[in-house]
């Protein structure tokens, strides 16, 4: 496991030995599990995203463009 990001709106997990990343977005409490090719992309557009500079705003559309694959709640145990 291999943390890829942290900040006050994102958590970005990668599972190399699995072929996986987990995007948890803090906002709302909403995560998602990406797998195969799905998850390379994502690490490249991720990737590209970070190579700049981003306001806030940018940032939480960048995040609003995954909203479809954050479909499981984050609880608390």
């Amino acid at each position: 496991m291999n943390v890829l990001f942290n900040n006050p709106l994102l958590y970005v997990i990668d599972y190399p030995g699995h072929a996986a990343l987990e995007i948890l977005d803090k906002r709302n409490g909403r995560m998602g599990l990406l797998r195969g090719s799905t998850a390379d992309r994502m690490r490249g557009e991720f990737s590209q995203f970070l190579t700049q500079e981003h306001d806030q705003e940018e940032f939480e559309d960048f995040i609003d463009s995954y909203e479809a694959i954050l479909d499981h709640s984050v609880s608390r145990h």
